[in-house]
């Protein structure tokens, strides 16, 4: 899941993988314009990214962070 506001684009997650790990970056693009308002309001929803090899064992951390992220299987 993630956030974003008024003026900004859907977010995009981004995976980087390795054999034994897999970190995730949440990017959002605002757009903003001069003289114009953002509506003040948050979205929250999925954000995806397809990994090039099955998740498996490999442990998930937050790259910005470096948090262990907890794996949700649907």
């Amino acid at each position: 899941m993630a956030e974003s506001g008024g003026c900004d684009g859907p977010p995009h997650l981004q995976a980087s993988e390795s054999p034994t790990a897999v970190s995730l970056t949440v990017r959002v693009i605002t757009r903003t314009e001069p003289d114009v308002a953002c509506p003040a309001d948050a979205r929250i929803g999925p954000a995806r990214a397809t990994l090039h090899t099955v998740l498996g064992s490999r442990t998930v951390t937050d790259k910005a962070t470096g948090r262990r992220l907890v794996v949700r299987k649907e």
